[in-house]
């Protein structure tokens, strides 16, 4: 028995001793077999790099970021790969023998396999790794905000901080990194003084000044995106003031920024600014932040007459102002600037980087290098010159560039000025005829900033710079195609409008200076408000004179200007006055235009101006209108926005006149004969200024008849309004018609609905036959925009009311027509080829779009379809017709309440729209799915509830909006599976009004399914909700920016226990440089408002707290259960959240909040400036950690109260006992016997006064 005791010994001592020399003696036996695995797993490893270097390439080449994980484990990787490389470098020792060949040396070859072991599961584990990544990139920050959260230590502590270029510690090259920034160095640093100069309380006006050309109002568009991007003000509104100030101009575009459309009814300058200063001073009440920029100060801007609020020093009060001017005085000295910067030239690099930019790889040919280098001297860092010579230059080869340069050389250098000159002298003569330059002259005697194209045609006609078109449409298709022409090369600006354009201040002096020989015209400013002391050589060689909107209370009794060819004047002032025999020497005026005067009498006025083709009353108060019947020669007359009552009899003595424009306050009278009598009419404006017409039968007439324009042979162009359809005669010709809008009845739309140049709007009754008659039918096959109301005859489909059909229909809108069931009935000829937009409002007994299948040359390119109350529609497009809409980007559906689908699947057809970018579903209480597949196999939920989109048969690529209200019947929207490459676009996320919606997504997502492009979630009243997110959703929202709750049951952010599975599984991360998936989200938001929430007792954890480093504005109120904003789980004492980007922070309401935080972590807030604490009577402390918030002075508890106690704890810890302390006998009392919300009381509100 003792020997089984010694053998087991034994053994033991013998595996102790034989195993470690049996595996040296493999690995010395071996050699040969690791250098054969070693270059087979390098091979492996080799074919892992090489593909997600690929990947990593694309990425980038795509302008995304990278993770950090895959950079990692490339170094990691070429460092193995290059080990392993050495090592196999060093194979000979393998082979090694000792005993002169005889035996093998025992000790390199165990070295060698030894280390080459090693190496194979480090090179099988990084090959391994890589073969697991399938997302290399996200999609990075917007332009402007690089924002890089990382992981550092400071004095032995975690903290997690923000490195962001929108930070004011940030560095400055940070800006330049990005390329589709665009902002350069010199530019980003003033940016950033400018934004920190309008967040310092002592600045209330910043200006900007530099000459013209170098970039200002560049400058304040990246400012105005930054500082939206920052949302460091409420409110921004933006406005040009131009040379010649317009102030209702000015008021207009303040007030569309701030909503303010009342000020659209005022004609008054006086009563628009008492509106505007009203509205601005409501701001400031409200505490909201407004910042308003004016652009281009020529001089003294009277705040109090454009409607800021001002003192007497015209500093402006309650908002902040951003301005920019040549002269740097006027800033300083006359709208009272308290920081002003000067912008001056791009640096040499700069200059260099945007020509070669501009220009192209030509710029680094040897042959051009020299050529570049002395190009760029001349521009003087002039962003406008170095563009305009770029254009230049881009297509010229070698021979041009030297010509080019050449022609400067000839001039004489003498700074700046002169080499604008002759920078512009290049593009002005690089045009081609005499045509393109006559109009850019015509742009610059116009005076103001952004010229009307309708003007401009009508001024061009009456000069006769496009003789040789006989018709008013050709001209102004062809001055359409020249201001491209001038925009291509810079001379005139492209404007935020597509149709639009803006004129630079240094094109102006230019062309002003250039043309004054042969074309003498005088643009006159303030300063000159004295025609009379001008020159009067000057005057009378002067061919064309401006007033734009000069501050002058009337002209001298006449002014001697025989040549003047055309005068424009531009006023606001209705007691400006202009003497009867001011034209009496202006006998070859061929062009006037008045706007804004009132002219009571008109008797001798014009009598010598018989050379006049075009006439402009705009805006203007005018009575007896008899006298312009006297100029025969007029062409063109227009009275837009004009009061007038009466158009005599005398108007129809105009037989020349080829337009017409009487679009003003509602004339009472046209006499009858007058429109007949305009034979050579071509365009004729009258919509909705009209009313009053007669029937043919009518006798004896009293007004205008619609069919004396029958006797216009040469009309194309017609706008009108017919309220009485009775008046329309059946044989009114309109087949000559191009363009039209043409409404009968008492038709009305928002004028954003009204595209198309062939519009027709027809409000009907029962009784009405106007769609029978035959001048409608012979318009309605070529009609673009189509709207149709009252329809209720025996026509039971669109279709049917055309015998041609719809061949150039662009835009139907059909509504309150219960006669129709169907757009399209079947069988039909008809056809909307070209339909892009359909919109069905109010259609009571509309089953369906199509009668019956149809193919696909049937709305083959719908853009938009939106449908309202149709009551009868259950389905809105069958899949076969779904399949035919390849071009449909909006679904809008709402209060249709038998519809149960939006897409009738078939079978096991797949859904697919592959261009929807807009999805709107609104209050459709039977539909449960998006689209219910009758066999197809339903996609899988991990609880087993029904998704409205219903997995993989449903597929939208390039959605970017999706809006659900009102949809009662759903419990989840997305399920577990997404259709591939769906929602990848999705920007904004709103859902309301869903009672039974459970979840959003399915807490099991499939990890390939991806919402990384979120950037704003709304969710409101949808009481069974419990959380927004699961974990495998959160994970990804690194784009989130915007996150609103409100009314709803939501418990916690992000699901639990999906947070804790996807701890769980990412564990086995091996390396402190590894952070949580989960630790990605929520990065970018900048707004988190949760509001009655009762279910949610604890806001995040701290390590979600952590990535909020943008976060700047913090609203949570009337959530009764929650206790802490963060929990203390995980927050363990010494951690840090940051909260860099914080300013403003509301706590209302919060009857069960005891405290924002307590866990022992220290509270970061660098900027946080405004607390608001109200309703939260339970609340005993802020932290109980260590709180810095530098920027805190106060904590306001009411609308009018404020407290400050040493710091922010100390302050909450106080600040009831404070409002309490004049009544010491409440305060032992107050948390025990009689607080309120611990008793059966429904107390709203406690008043406690004169207690002794």
């Amino acid at each position: 028995m003792l020997i089984d005791p010694i053998v087991s010994i034994a053994w033991d001592v013998l595996k102790l001793v034989v195993i470690p020399v049996k595996r040296q003696f493999g690995y010395v036996m071996s050699s040969e077999r690791y250098v054969q695995d070693l270059q087979k797993e390098v091979g492996k490893l080799a074919y892992e790099v090489e593909r997600v270097h690929n990947a990593v390439e694309v990425a980038r080449n795509n302008l995304q970021n990278v993770y950090s994980q895959v950079i990692e484990w490339q170094a990691c990787a070429e460092k193995a790969f290059k080990d392993s490389q050495d090592l196999l470098g060093d194979s000979e020792m393998a082979s090694k023998t000792c005993c002169y060949g005889t035996l093998p040396d025992p000790s390199c070859r165990c070295r060698f396999s030894r280390k080459a072991k090693d190496k194979i599961e480090v090179i099988q584990r990084l090959a391994r790794e890589g073969s697991e990544f399938k997302d290399i990139s996200f999609s990075g920050p917007a332009p402007g905000n690089v924002a890089a959260p990382t992981l550092a230590r400071r004095e032995g502590k975690d903290v997690v901080q923000l490195t962001t270029a929108m930070a004011s510690t940030s560095s400055a090259s940070t800006l330049t990194k990005v390329e589709d920034d665009r902002v350069f160095e010199s530019r980003a640093s003033i940016i950033r003084d400018i934004i920190d100069a309008l967040a310092d309380n002592r600045y209330g006006a910043v200006g900007v000044h530099g000459m013209g050309g170098v970039g200002k109002s560049t400058l304040l568009v990246d400012a105005e995106r930054r500082i939206r991007e920052e949302r460091s003000f409420d409110l921004v509104a933006k406005a040009d003031v131009s040379e010649n100030p317009d102030i209702k101009r000015i008021q207009e575009e303040i007030a569309h920024a701030l909503g303010l459309s009342e000020i659209e009814k005022k004609e008054s300058v006086n009563l628009r600014a008492e509106l505007l200063r009203r509205r601005l001073e409501e701001e400031e009440r409200n505490k909201k932040k407004v910042l308003i920029i004016l652009d281009n100060l020529w001089e003294g801007l009277d705040l109090k007459s454009v409607g800021i609020p001002c003192g007497h020093d015209n500093k402006a009060i309650g908002c902040k102002l951003l301005l920019t001017s040549r002269d740097r005085d006027i800033l300083r000295r006359e709208v009272g600037c308290d920081r002003d910067f000067l912008l001056g030239g791009l640096k040499e690099e700069e200059a260099r980087r945007l020509f070669e930019r501009m220009v192209g790889d030509k710029v680094r040919d040897d042959d051009y290098k020299p050529l570049v280098d002395e190009a760029l001297h001349k521009c003087a860092g002039l962003p406008f010159l170095i563009l305009a010579m770029a254009k230049r230059f881009k297509d010229a080869d070698l021979p041009e560039w030297n010509d080019t340069l050449k022609q400067i050389e000839m001039c004489k250098n003498e700074g700046i000025g002169e080499a604008v000159n002759k920078m512009l002298r290049l593009s002005y003569d690089h045009l081609k005829g005499e045509e393109v330059k006559s109009l850019l002259r015509l742009c610059v005697i116009y005076g103001v900033s952004k010229p009307s194209l309708e003007n401009l045609v009508r001024y061009a006609m009456g000069l006769g710079l496009f003789g040789e078109y006989s018709r008013i449409e050709d001209a102004r298709n062809r001055l359409s195609s020249l201001i491209h022409t001038l925009q291509a090369s810079s001379l005139l600006l492209d404007n935020e409008d597509a149709d639009s354009f803006k004129l630079h201040d240094l094109v102006r002096q230019f062309v002003a200076s250039v043309t004054s020989r042969d074309h003498p015209f005088l643009v006159l400013k303030d300063k000159d408000k004295s025609v009379t002391k001008l020159s009067k050589d000057n005057l009378t060689s002067c061919k064309a004179i401006c007033f734009p909107y000069v501050d002058m209370k009337e002209l001298p009794e006449e002014l001697c200007c025989p040549e003047l060819l055309i005068i424009l004047l531009f006023t606001n002032s209705k007691s400006f006055k202009i003497s009867d025999s001011y034209f009496n020497s202006m006998r070859k005026v061929m062009v006037l235009n008045l706007t804004g005067i009132c002219l009571t009498l008109l008797s001798s006025l014009f009598q010598f101006l018989e050379n006049l083709h075009t006439l402009c009353l705009d805006g203007c108060s005018l009575e007896d209108l008899a006298i312009l019947g006297k100029l025969k020669g007029l062409e063109i007359l227009s009275f837009v926005n004009s009061k007038i009552q009466r158009l005599p009899k005398e108007i129809g003595q105009l037989v020349k006149l080829r337009l017409l424009d009487v679009s003003c306050s509602p004339l009472e009278i046209i006499e009858p004969g007058v429109l007949g009598s305009l034979i050579n009419l071509e365009e004729l404006y009258m919509e909705n200024s009209f009313h009053h017409w007669n029937t043919v039968e009518q006798t004896p007439s009293t007004s205008a008849s619609l069919i004396e324009l029958n006797n216009m042979k040469n009309l194309c162009t017609l706008h009108v309004s017919i309220p009485d359809p009775s008046v329309l005669p059946q044989d009114l010709n309109l087949e000559n018609l191009n363009k039209y809008r043409i409404q009968i009845g008492n038709a009305w739309r928002w004028p954003s609905e009204c595209k198309g140049s062939r519009t027709l709007e027809l409000k009907l009754n029962p009784t009405s036959e106007v769609l029978g008659k035959g001048c409608i039918q012979s318009i309605l096959g070529k009609t673009d925009n189509l709207f149709l109301d009252g329809l209720n005859g025996i026509e039971q489909s669109i279709c049917e009311l055309s015998s041609k059909g719809f061949p150039k229909l662009k835009h139907l809108h059909v509504q309150n027509s219960p006669s129709i069931h169907y757009i399209l009935g079947w069988p039909s000829d008809s056809t909307f080829k070209t339909l892009e937009s359909l919109i069905l409002h109010n259609l009571i007994n509309l089953e369906k779009i199509c009668h019956s299948h149809i193919s696909s040359k049937f709305f083959s390119t719908l853009k938009v379809a939106r449908v309202m109350n149709c009551d009868k529609m259950e389905v809105l497009f069958p899949l076969s017709l779904i399949s035919e809409l390849p071009h449909l980007e909006e679904i809008n559906v709402s209060e249709c309440y038998l519809m149960r689908e939006i897409v009738e699947a078939e079978k096991c057809g797949k859904v697919g729209l592959r261009n929807l970018h807009v999805l709107k579903l609104c209050d459709l209480p039977n539909i449960i799915n998006f689209s219910t597949p009758g066999t197809a196999p339903s996609s899988g939920t991990s609880d087993g509830q029904v998704a409205f989109f219903n997995g993989q048969q449903v597929a939208f690529p390039s959605l970017e909006r999706l809006d659900i209200s009102g949809m009662d019947n759903i419990e989840m929207i997305w399920d577990n599976q997404v259709a591939e490459d769906s929602y990848h676009n999705l920007k904004v996320l709103c859902v309301h009004e869903c009672s039974k919606l459970k979840r959003v997504w399915d807490k099991e997502l499939h990890y390939q399914d991806k919402f990384q492009c979120l950037r704003s979630v709304s969710i409101s009243r949808c009481e069974s909700l419990i959380s927004p997110f699961p974990a495998s959703v959160a994970r990804d929202l690194m784009q989130l920016e915007e996150l609103k709750i409100d009314k709803s049951g939501i418990v916690e952010l992000i699901e639990k226990g999906g947070l804790e599975e996807l701890t769980i599984n990412v564990k086995a991360v091996e390396g402190p440089s590894h952070e949580l998936p989960i630790s990605r989200c929520f990065r970018h938001l900048r707004t988190l408002d949760v509001s009655h929430c009762d279910g949610l007792s604890k806001m995040f954890l701290p390590t979600i707290a952590g990535n909020l480093v943008e976060l700047t504005k913090l609203r949570i109120s009337n959530c009764k259960m929650l206790t802490e904003v963060i929990s203390d789980e995980g927050g363990k004492e010494g951690y840090i959240v940051a909260f860099n980007q914080l300013k403003y922070m509301e706590l209302e309401g919060l009857t069960g909040l005891r405290c924002f935080s307590s866990g022992k972590y220290t509270l970061m807030f660098s900027l946080l400036e405004d607390v608001i604490v109200t309703g939260c009577f339970h609340m005993k402390f802020f932290s109980e950690g260590p709180i810095e918030a530098p920027k805190l002075k106060r904590v306001q508890v009411s609308e009018e109260a404020w407290f400050w106690e040493e710091n922010l704890n100390t302050t909450i810890q106080n600040m009831f006992k404070e409002m309490l302390s004049e009544f010491p006998r409440l305060i032992g009392n107050w948390h025990s016997k009689l607080i309120p919300f611990k008793s059966p009381w429904q107390l709203e509100l406690l008043v406690v006064d004169k207690c002794p």
